[in-house]
């Protein structure tokens, strides 16, 4: 593999080098989508391969890795390389179980639409290449849709009726990005989009057929259950996240955090409107908002405002590029997202162009829900919203991810780090002064916090414990304050996502070693985010390896 830093970041150890050099492309043309995510290009034209062969051969490649690394001496290597070895063999172990044991397409038919989708927004939107060239991508892509679809028909296997359901949803909200959207992307090249609308309509037609069988063959069948259970649970965190922590121990974690939320929230709340229950100053609070047809531009203003904060303070290096472009979520995310960066790969080496979307109220809804969605991007909410998203967040994350000196890290990053660096700096912007110490921006804060701890103590008891669906909502709205809704979208988002804790294990994690850095004799803030962020995304406990 020749794409620009590939090579000059893979491990210095011989041996660890040559695992990696010849499972990491076998990773990614199996996961082509995944490699032009990561700017890797060689497998554009391809989408994943669906017969049993290949799979077995895949599966068998996964094994022989995992084998030649059990006869490495992590004590012998560097910290860097004991990083990558650590790293490589969770992720690839995680790997070897989903295909050889777990099966996940066999239980998620949402997955197979993750894959399709994913696959053909990068290619529309990054210009890595002469546009004719990326069309003929695309349309190669779209003509693999039908293939792919046939094959998730024969996988799927008595999934759970929850998944379904959102799955026909999300299965019918996809087509006008087939037939549509993706098509127009190419309007500039003629010849070549009319190619990509002919295959764009035949993998729209598969979809339709695909949502209908999903409600009139799948959904009446569907029966299995979502929980992965507490050993299940405990493996998959040990393995993706390098966290040993006994669960029960994970718990009391975030209940105590929950409680120190909800005390910051009721004094937030006391300082803005004393004698008012917090419900009451959050629904006031919430009443401040852009309108719709300004929200875009209101956000771009926002993200001028919270870079200049984080230079002035020095909080930490950001390189000099443009920010992310605010756009509209595309409307088959809308169920899903609400806001989110969509930045270029690490190894990408012709754009930089980042996309900030941002999920507008659809115009059909009734007023009331447009108005509860709206009140979701308030003033203050607005900017630590996109504080997570972009700066000091993902954005900046992502930007200096092509610094780091790991070619393993940035192909097989830590969620738990990606997510709880964003989720920990919405906190930390609060406390180096942003907001100019209104209790409202605390408020926020702490309202966003609440979501997220509520995902931390849900996931576990959902897929560990006894907790139902019902209950995992109203704990939502008891305990994090949220609108019942809102708090149904996110117990339903926990029962298909089952690490939706990662955001408060990072943010806890990033607190922690923050903590333990201040006893350093030159701890100086904006140093210490600079070394974090300079060493890839590893999982945490990696990390502190990494840094002391």
């Amino acid at each position: 593999m020749t794409s620009q830093g590939f090579d000059e970041g893979l491990p210095t150890h011989p041996g660890l080098r040559a695992v990696a050099r010849d499972i990491l492309p076998k990773v990614l043309e199996y996961y082509p989508f995944w490699a032009t995510s990561l700017g890797l290009h060689q497998w554009d034209d391809l989408m994943p391969p669906t017969d049993s062969l290949a799979r077995t051969r895949f599966a068998h490649a996964l094994a022989g890795a995992l084998e030649r690394l059990k006869g490495l001496n992590p004590a012998a290597l560097s910290p860097a390389d004991s990083a990558d070895w650590t790293v490589l063999g969770g992720q690839l172990q995680s790997l070897w179980l989903d295909e050889s044991r777990d099966h996940p397409e066999s239980h998620d038919p949402n997955l197979w639409n993750s894959v399709i989708s994913g696959s053909l927004l990068p290619v529309a939107r990054r210009q890595y290449a002469p546009l004719a060239e990326r069309a003929r991508q695309a349309a190669n892509r779209l003509r693999e849709v039908p293939r792919l679809l046939a094959a998730a028909r024969a996988a799927l296997d008595n999934p759970p009726a929850l998944f379904v359901d959102v799955a026909i949803a999300q299965f019918q909200a996809t087509i006008p990005l087939l037939t549509d959207l993706i098509p127009a992307a190419f309007a500039a090249a003629p010849r070549e989009a009319a190619a990509v609308a002919e295959a764009g309509q035949v993998a729209g037609k598969a979809y339709g057929a695909f949502a209908q069988y999903l409600r009139d063959e799948l959904r009446p069948r569907a029966q299995g259950d979502f929980r992965l259970g507490e050993a299940r649970y405990s493996e998959r965190l040990a393995l993706q996240e390098a966290v040993s922590i006994p669960l029960p121990e994970l718990l009391r974690q975030g209940y105590a955090e929950l409680d120190r939320l909800k005390d910051a929230f009721s004094a937030a709340a006391g300082a803005i409107a004393p004698g008012q229950t917090p419900q009451q100053v959050l629904h006031e609070v919430g009443a401040r908002h852009p309108s719709a047809e300004h929200l875009l531009g209101y956000v771009a203003k926002v993200l001028g405002e919270l870079e200049s904060f984080c230079r002035t303070r020095d909080l930490m290096t950001i390189p000099p590029v443009a920010h992310p472009e605010v756009v509209q979520t595309p409307p088959f995310l809308r169920m899903t997202t609400f806001a989110s960066i969509d930045p270029p790969g690490p190894f990408e080496p012709l754009t930089t162009q980042a996309y900030y979307q941002v999920t507008l109220p659809d115009p059909h809804w009734p007023a009331s829900d447009i108005e509860g969605h709206l009140r979701g991007y308030n003033h203050w909410a607005t900017r630590i919203i996109s504080a997570h998203e972009v700066y000091p967040g993902h954005f900046v994350q992502f930007l200096h991810f092509p610094r780091g000196r790991s070619t393993i890290r940035k192909v097989l990053p830590s969620n738990a780090f990606i997510e709880g660096w964003a989720h920990y700096v919405e906190e930390m912007l609060v406390e180096e002064g942003y907001g100019d110490g209104q209790p409202q921006m605390r408020l926020m804060q702490t309202m966003e916090a609440l979501e997220r701890v509520g995902r931390f103590i849900v996931a576990i008891r959902l897929h560990a414990g006894d907790m139902t669906l019902d209950a995992a909502q109203a704990f939502f709205e008891t305990e994090c304050l949220m609108a019942p809704v809102n708090a149904r979208r996110e117990a339903l988002r926990g029962t298909m996502d089952p690490f939706y804790l990662i955001y408060t294990l990072g943010k806890l994690e990033f607190l922690r070693l923050r903590e333990r850095a201040r006893r350093e004799p030159a701890f100086r803030l904006g140093r210490f985010h600079d070394s974090v962020l300079s060493h890839g995304a590893p999982p945490l406990p990696v990390l502190e390896k990494l840094l002391f």
